[in-house]
């Protein structure tokens, strides 16, 4: 059927408008339809994507929040292990600190046993001498005794 034979045509002819206007508009409405279609598709996709960009959003927190956590963890052993090894440095120099103190001390005393054998080395000394003065001096009174001895007899005969 012609178009203007229609009764469509015979709007359109009462409203002024051309055969092309009306097929331009009809075409404008079936391309605003199929880009309206578009549009929901595209939203959906896009309420889809927002939710998992949220459920990420949210997964990546938990895991920041665990992380941090155990950064701080670390951190607090870190800390303790650190204060440990002062502690143990700090008597670490109290050890050597009483070393040196010990080994002064027994050096002092190693020096008065030095001391105190040549103390009793000359003391030794001093008394071999004294023996073998008095031995000397005993042999000499013995001889002068024996002398005597001989002269009274001689001197009595």
């Amino acid at each position: 059927m012609p178009f203007e034979r229609t009764v469509t045509g015979k709007i359109l002819r009462r409203l002024g408008w051309s055969k092309a206007a009306y097929w331009s508009l009809f075409k404008e409405e079936e391309e605003h339809s199929k880009t309206k279609t578009l549009l929901a598709k595209e939203a959906e996709k896009l309420q889809f994507a927002l939710g998992e960009i949220e459920v990420l959003s949210k997964q990546l927190e938990r895991e920041k929040q665990v992380f941090e956590k155990a950064l701080s963890n670390v951190k607090s052993k870190a800390l303790r292990e650190s204060t440990k090894k002062d502690k143990l440095i700090s008597k670490c120099n109290e050890i050597e600190s009483h070393i040196v103190k010990q080994e002064d001390l027994l050096n002092d005393k190693e020096n008065e046993i030095k001391e105190l054998q040549q103390f009793i080395t000359k003391q030794k000394q001093t008394l071999k001498t004294q023996v073998s003065d008095l031995k000397i001096q005993k042999q000499q009174e013995s001889y002068i005794a024996q002398v005597l001895k001989k002269k009274q007899k001689k001197g009595l005969k």
